[in-house]
Order: structure tokens, then C-alpha cells, then sequence
């Protein structure tokens, strides 16, 4: 099925200010630096960009701007506050998500809260149109359950894309007969018949996943809507 794995650790170590991370998808048409690179994905769609890494202990990103994305943060690890223009004080807490629609311009700052690194993983996609308001929200994750994050199920903005955020139960099984990108955040699972595990990105033109031990994951794919 045309099956592609990016392992986490094969990726060169970046990141800036309090955030050490690896950069696993990058549109080219965004970046043309990326254009050349076959160790990365490219993206999907509207899907543009994925880093996954840690904030440090007591430490994040500073005030910095964004505008017409949608920001989806995925922490698996810890508790990061948040805060800006878009609202002070909010904290994501693991397992838990935070869409954030940029829209005509926002400001914000993400920081660890905990002495201990936070695992997250930041997730970027092309909104479906420009000059949208500003706006948040939070999800909530459960066990043996995937939650739709965007793509307009669940309460989430509406979007090209659909991203699927949770955990599954082994022996769990998730198809797909559409182009896909999966993100395992922990645990283990067989995707095309290829074992993955946590810090995998994998890409292919159709999907036949099992879940294995300890399972979370990210799913994207575009909207069937299109």
C-alpha cells in the first residue's frame, strides 16, 4: 500500500528557546528548503507541518504571532499552560489537546508547568479559508477512543482535513481506503503489516492498522466531505 515509516530518532535534533524538537512533516511550498529532503514527510493536503519533542522543565516559547493556521497541540506527557491574546491561563493537561484557530492574528506563549519535561507534539494545518476569528479549543482524551480534533465532528472547527486524536485497546483495528498520516505518541501497533512504535510517522495511500500494547496515536487524513 505504499507504505512509508519516518522513524522519530533518524531526524535531526532542533528546537528554539525552552522547546527541544524534531520537524517530521514540512510543506515545501511553505518551506522550499524542504523540497529536497526524503528523510521527512511533506504533508498531506492541507496538513503543512508536524514537530514532535518537549517543552523543558519550567520553560516553552516565548510571546510569538500566528495567523490563518490551525494549530493543533497534543500533549501525551505533562501539563503546558498557555497563555495570549486568544485568553491567560489556560493549561492542557495530559491526555489532553488544544486547537488553535490563528485566524486574523493572534499572540501567544506555551510553557511548561511541571518540573519534569512535557511531551507534545505540534501540528499544523491550512484553515479552509483565510481571515476566520481568532479562536480556541480544548479536548479532552479518553481510553479505547479516537477524538476528532478538527475537521468538524466532536464540537471541533471545520476544516478540510480530519484529525483524530486517542488511545486504542490492543487488537483494536483501524482502516482506511484513503491517502493517511499516523502518528504514534506510545506504545506499539502494526500498520500495512509493518510494526510501528511511539516516535513513528507513517504515511501510505491506504490504511489497515492493529493496535498494539499501550497505544496513542494521531490519524490525519483529508476531509471524505471532499
Amino acid at each position: 500500500m505504499n507504505t512509508r515509516v519516518i522513524h522519530y530518532d533518524d531526524l535531526p535534533q532542533g528546537g528554539f528557546a525552552g522547546i527541544i524538537e524534531r520537524k517530521m512533516v514540512l510543506n515545501p511550498e511553505l518551506w522550499p528548503n524542504a523540497k529536497d529532503r526524503m528523510d521527512i514527510s511533506h504533508g498531506l493536503g492541507d496538513f503543512i507541518y508536524l514537530a514532535l519533542g518537549q517543552f523543558l522543565p519550567n520553560d516553552g516559547a516565548p510571546l510569538h504571532p500566528h495567523n490563518d493556521v490551525d494549530i493543533v497541540s497534543v500533549v501525551f506527557n505533562g501539563s503546558v499552560g498557555h497563555k495570549g491574546t486568544l485568553g491567560d491561563g489556560t493549561s492542557i493537561h495530559a491526555p489532553e489537546v488544544q486547537v488553535q484557530r490563528a485566524g486574523t492574528g493572534m499572540q501567544h506563549a506555551e510553557f511548561n508547568l511541571n518540573d519534569t519535561p512535557a511531551d507534545i507534539a505540534q501540528i499544523w494545518f491550512k484553515p479552509p479559508k483565510v481571515g476566520l476569528d481568532p479562536a480556541y479549543k480544548n479536548f479532552k482524551l479518553s481510553k479505547d477512543e479516537l477524538t476528532t480534533v478538527l475537521g468538524g465532528k466532536n464540537g471541533s472547527f471545520d476544516s478540510n482535513m480530519t484529525c483524530e486524536v486517542g488511545y486504542l485497546n490492543p487488537g483494536k483495528e483501524i482502516s482506511l481506503d484513503i491517502p493517511f498520516v499516523v502518528l504514534i505518541t506510545q506504545g506499539n501497533g502494526t500498520a500495512n503489516g509493518i510494526s510501528v512504535t511511539k516516535g513513528d510517522l507513517i504515511e501510505g495511500k491506504a490504511l489497515k492498522f492493529t493496535a498494539g500494547a499501550d497505544l496513542g496515536l494521531v490519524i490525519i487524513h483529508e476531509n471524505k466531505k471532499n
